[in-house]
């Protein structure tokens, strides 16, 4: 076995080339990580992070250039040969058992115990010792993982990875999660295990983080490298123009001050849910887009689901054009015009094992398919499909393909796809650029803007006020449940609106 060398790079991946049917995911790609340091990978969605870091962790057979790990050339057949030359990965979608306890996940297949009977007590105390070392001490090792929110499922996952004391640690979207007090207790943890030499692998859309914690960063796009680089002296708006090959700029278009209609689409009086709204009213304007934005809690999200008719508890009066309407369930929701993209992607917004086309125009068959026969509805069906693709710039091989294959970024785009087919008047959006990069966000924001210069009528959830304010006509502030201000954008400042998020009474 060949000396692990300091300087030299623990792992060197060259070369890499990776195809699937209709399309090459990576071509060509070089990349390398050292002990003891966090190195960034950075790219849009479907720039082919994910599929690289596949091939390391095993899931994908190497099947053009070279992996070496410590000097030494590898290739895997499984993950788990991976894990056991010590590459271990934390995906976005968690691996735990919902039904068993802490400790079990932490050690499920490698229980304590004499082969016949596990010794639960030395399980539950290991696992104890991991999160202790890794600053975690809010968890309780007997509780069960369905009973945790998901930012601590977040940090049990990482225990487990770390648990197999890898020197190669791949972190996918590992914030995404988390609010700003979790997240910097896992940039606490990471400097811990950088201190113990490990390499560390971040994939990360947000950039302040990578410019705060991060050694280097190596960007993709495309599928081929853009140029890998140590982040001192680097700035967001560089980041952001080696990302996508734009000048950040480009983000937001600004739209002139009487671009909305006068006409009210809708209007909404003392609207409760439950505890978590209290008596909100407002009108919606055609044309316009409205940002609500707040503290994680403060209503929003439940406001805009009750308007959606999936919420219970609700009372109060909404009016659409005019006239009062009751919104009890999506269906009658998207019968008014009215439709929702949450936060929750696949599992709200996508039937992940169909395809891209299924998805695209199951909501719209009743429109399409008034054909008589079976090849027209097909091929009908195809060819919107195809237009949406086209049109949104999805990427994808093929109308066919599975859509839990794409990124988020276009599975995003997929069920705003859905939507504007359906040619509803009301869109509302729960956090529509949650974990995607700024590539697919500028594509979303371009979007918005087209929508409502058509004369879409546009709400935006969201919790990040830079985009808030890129994006808004007017800005709802919602606090302790209640629509506390409505600002209009040209009086707005990020300053202003966290000081109004936080409960203060006045904007400057």
């Amino acid at each position: 076995m060949i000396q692990p060398n300091k300087e030299a790079p623990i792992l060197e991946m060259r070369g890499i080339t990776k195809r699937f049917p209709g399309m090459i995911a990576l071509n060509g790609v070089d990349f390398s990580a050292r002990r003891g340091e966090i190195h960034a990978l950075i790219g849009q969605n479907g720039a082919g992070k994910s599929t690289l870091m596949k091939i390391l962790a095993g899931v994908y057979p190497l099947e053009e250039g070279e992996l070496r790990i410590q000097g030494e050339s590898m290739r895997f057949s499984h993950p788990r040969d991976a894990l056991r030359i010590g590459i271990g990965t934390v995906y976005q979608d968690l691996s735990l058992v919902p039904q068993l306890s802490v400790a079990h996940n932490i050690f499920l297949g490698r229980e304590a115990g004499n082969g016949i009977f596990i010794n639960q007590k030395a399980d539950r105390e290991r696992s104890a010792q991991i999160l202790t070392q890794l600053g975690i001490q809010s968890i309780d090792v007997d509780a069960l993982v369905s009973d945790l929110p998901l930012a601590q499922q977040q940090l049990v996952e990482i225990a487990k990875v770390i648990s197999h004391q890898p020197k190669i640690l791949v972190l996918d979207e590992p914030t995404a999660a988390l609010a700003d007090e979790e997240s910097t207790l896992l940039f606490k943890m990471l400097e811990g295990l950088k201190a113990q030499q490990i390499a560390i692998i971040f994939i990360s859309h947000r950039f302040k983080e990578i410019l705060k914690y991060c050694d280097h960063a190596t960007v993709l796009r495309n599928g081929q490298l853009v140029k890998t680089f140590a982040m001192q002296g680097v700035s967001e708006d560089e980041l952001v123009e080696m990302t996508i090959g734009e000048r950040k700029e480009t983000f937001f278009q600004q739209r002139e001050q009487n671009a909305t209609s006068e006409e009210i689409v809708l209007e909404v009086e003392n609207l409760s849910v439950g505890r978590s709204v209290k008596k909100v009213s407002f009108s919606l304007k055609r044309g316009e887009i409205v940002g609500i934005t707040g503290l994680l809690g403060a209503g929003q999200n439940e406001l805009v689901r009750a308007l959606f008719g999936t919420e219970l508890e609700v009372s109060g009066l909404i009016r659409r054009k005019g006239k009062a309407v009751f919104i009890g369930s999506p269906k009658q929701a998207i019968a008014l015009g009215i439709g929702l993209l949450t936060e929750h992607r696949k599992a709200e917004g996508l039937i992940v094992d169909m395809s891209v086309k299924e998805n695209i125009t199951l909501p719209s068959l009743a429109l399409l398919f008034r054909q008589a026969l079976l090849f027209i509805r097909n091929r009908s069906e195809t060819q919107a499909a195809n237009d949406s693709i086209r049109d949104l710039q999805i990427k994808v091989g093929s109308a066919h393909a599975a859509v839990g294959t794409l990124s988020g970024g276009n599975q995003q785009k997929v069920i705003l796809a859905k939507w504007l087919m359906r040619d509803l008047d009301i869109l509302m959006f729960i956090a529509p650029t949650q974990g995607i990069d700024v590539g697919a966000k500028a594509e979303i924001y371009r979007q918005l803007h087209v929508l409502a210069e058509a004369g879409k009528s546009i709400m935006v959830v969201s919790e990040d006020l830079i985009e808030i304010l890129g994006i808004s006509d007017r800005i709802f502030i919602m606090y302790d449940g209640q629509l506390s201000q409505t600002i209009d954008r040209a009086e707005a400042s990020e300053e202003g609106l966290l000081s109004a998020t936080q409960g203060y009474a006045h904007v400057e």
